[in-house]
């Protein structure tokens, strides 16, 4: 699956308003002295993981690893997700996702979650791409709020429950989980638990410092999902803390029949949300890759047995929201990186398409991500010849050119 590097000047051409990330630089700087929080929401091109993974890879291999970040359990609401990590239980649970019409109660702050009315729940991960000794767990125990025990490795782990949860909406809880060293796998267990139960999600750190990338991503996914309910973004916001928010949507708007005019809107929601909840984090757009429909499909025989060929045009509103994402961050001064563009000007990706046309196989995931780390790598690189350039003879601290 490995995606050879392009050089500075192929990767940056795409990269419009990049002066917009400087003050991310300046924190990435100094990742070797600080957690770097990023956050990256999406619709299915996320969830499935191998982008997200591909881009942080890079960008922990340059600046640092703080850990895995947000993992919510995918597979046991019986959908596709990341490969870096897997839950298990013991009883069969439920979901509900933010691009559900009708909702019966809120989604959570990942997009998705998990529920059941069996008596003492439990749920267990294994960290298959890293390990912790921090975790936040994100809960509704309902109002009888039965505590939470918790095993790593075979360990008892050290629980402390965040008792002011006003913050949070409903009965949402938050307990942080330490262990004395890394671990690999743990076990969350509610024994005194009767009645519904809720799990949001986790957030796994491993006590070191550089780069923490959080990945939310739900298939179908357009930007007013996130926007319809009250508490989404703010409590994403508020947990995640984010220094750069990386806004990778717009697919299911074009496939979905939405307007340049009703996007530009959904995304002023958005960004709404992020100036008053996460002021301080930088934002960078992307577009959505070009995709393709189905034009036609056509019957024909062959050995006695009937196949059909099915062709594929593109899909014209996807270049029309791409150009008002674009048209978006100049007018707001916002950070783009044009993937649109960026996938049609690289052959690589003629094999990277899935056989939908719409989404991607493993490789052109992973290519998309390592293109990704490559472009923000090379602005990065860039920013900081031009500090060296200014300022001659001082030394620049951490994750120089590479």
């Amino acid at each position: 699956m490995g995606c050879s590097m392009k050089s500075s000047a192929q990767t940056s051409r795409f990269l419009f308003n990049d002066t917009a990330l400087y003050p991310l630089f300046e924190q990435l700087r100094r990742a070797d002295s600080q957690v770097v929080s990023i956050f990256h929401l999406g619709d299915s091109h996320v969830q499935a993981g191998f982008l997200p993974e591909a881009a942080a890879a890079g960008l922990k291999q340059k600046f640092g690893d703080a850990g895995p970040g947000w993992v919510l359990p995918y597979n046991l609401a019986r959908t596709n997700g990341p490969d870096a990590y897997r839950w298990s239980s013991h009883i069969r649970w439920s979901s509900v996702r933010v691009v559900e019409r009708y909702q019966v109660y809120w989604p959570g702050p990942g997009g998705m979650t998990i529920h059941t009315s069996q008596v003492s729940p439990s749920l267990s991960c294994t960290i298959k791409q890293g390990s912790t000794d921090n975790i936040q767990i994100f809960y509704d125990a309902g109002t009888g709020k039965a505590p939470v025990q918790a095993v790593g490795d075979m360990e008892q782990l050290t629980v402390r429950i965040h008792e002011d949860s006003t913050a949070f909406p409903e009965n949402m809880q938050q307990a942080t989980i330490t262990a004395d060293s890394s671990i690999y796998a743990f076990r969350l267990s509610w024994p005194q638990h009767k009645g519904l139960f809720r799990f949001y999600g986790a957030v796994l750190q491993n006590g070191h410092q550089g780069v923490l990338y959080h990945a939310i991503g739900i298939n179908g996914a357009q930007f007013m999902h996130y926007n319809q309910h009250a508490a989404t973004l703010p409590v994403q916001l508020r947990i995640l803390r984010p220094q750069l928010l990386i806004l990778s949507l717009g697919t299911n708007e074009a496939f979905g029949g939405v307007t340049a005019a009703q996007l530009r809107q959904e995304m002023d929601k958005t960004m709404k949300a992020v100036r008053e909840h996460a002021p301080g984090a930088k934002v960078l757009f992307t577009t959505p890759p070009y995709g393709m429909k189905k034009k036609r499909r056509v019957a024909y025989r062959k050995n006695k047995r009937t196949y059909y060929r099915v062709t594929y045009a593109a899909n014209p509103q996807v270049a029309v929201l791409r150009a008002e994402i674009l048209q978006y961050c100049r007018d707001n001064g916002y950070a783009c990186w044009d993937f649109y563009d960026a996938m049609r000007a690289d052959k690589r990706f003629l094999r990277g398409w899935s056989n939908d046309k719409l989404h991607f196989n493993a490789y052109g995931y992973t290519l998309q991500g390592t293109m990704l780390f490559e472009t923000i790598a090379a602005a990065y690189d860039d920013w900081i010849k031009n500090l060296t350039d200014a300022f001659p003879g001082k030394p620049v601290e951490r994750a120089e050119i590479q």
